[in-house]
């Protein structure tokens, strides 16, 4: 069985994360050791088996202070493969900020994408392009919470850039929760919607009769979305 569980083991680099440690466990939620992070900051809660041996047993929420949540870790489910069982422990490793340094940019056009982008090497873009397939497919022409969601659990995002006017706010992937904020200048006034990829049209599903077809204003579509709870 720890065989198995081995395997949900994931493999990539991890960066500018805060690290810290289960003191006590309550419930969904624990308590941690003092850490500077932010309100809605996601992360991993990593289970030891030995000193070679690890896994990710569930999703990690910071609440603020010393207290986080807990959340299915569903980015590596695998359904030939049984559900591991284990569940957070006092003395855990948790990792806040996972994957961070993987993103997606949604700007209004394509100049604006590029300057960004070139203003921020060190993060490992995703193409929007990647994410206008997907929500092609799922015929869902106005992005939701859950189409991010799902977007960054199977491409191992870790926050979402989010070109408004005047600013740009990074998000983090799963609770879309603004984590950090710089003020930004648009680089073209043309918008393409419902963001800048190469992708020209996303369908909706001839099903959906009362589901809106487009977003009627980029700017404020996205600022109501990360407000919203």
């Amino acid at each position: 069985m720890i065989r198995l569980l081995l395997l949900f083991l994931l493999f990539l680099p991890l960066w500018a994360q805060l690290e810290t440690r289960i003191t006590a466990i309550k419930g969904s939620s624990a308590k941690i050791e003092p850490v500077q992070a932010v309100k809605g900051m996601s992360g991993i809660v990593i289970h030891h088996f030995d000193a070679d041996h690890s896994t990710i047993v569930a999703r990690a929420i910071y609440q603020g202070g010393d207290t986080i949540v807990f959340d299915v870790y569903d980015a590596l489910a695998q359904e030939s493969l049984p559900k591991p069982k284990i569940l957070p422990h006092e003395g855990d490793e948790v990792l806040l900020g996972y994957l961070y340094d993987r993103s997606l940019l949604i700007a209004p056009n394509l100049q604006t994408y590029q300057h960004y982008v070139a203003t921020h090497p060190d993060t490992q873009w995703l193409h929007p392009d990647l994410f206008a397939v997907e929500l092609s497919k799922a015929r869902h022409p106005v992005p939701q919470k859950e189409d991010f969601k799902n977007f960054c659990n199977k491409f191992a995002v870790g926050t979402i850039h989010f070109v408004l006017k005047n600013r740009v706010v990074e998000a983090d992937c799963y609770t879309l929760s603004a984590i950090h904020s710089d003020p930004f200048t648009i680089k073209k006034s043309t918008i393409k919607l419902p963001f800048y990829s190469r992708i020209k049209e996303i369908e909706s599903s001839i099903f959906d009769f009362f589901g809106p077809k487009e977003i009627p204003d980029y700017f404020s579509y996205y600022a109501h979305l990360l407000e919203a709870k």
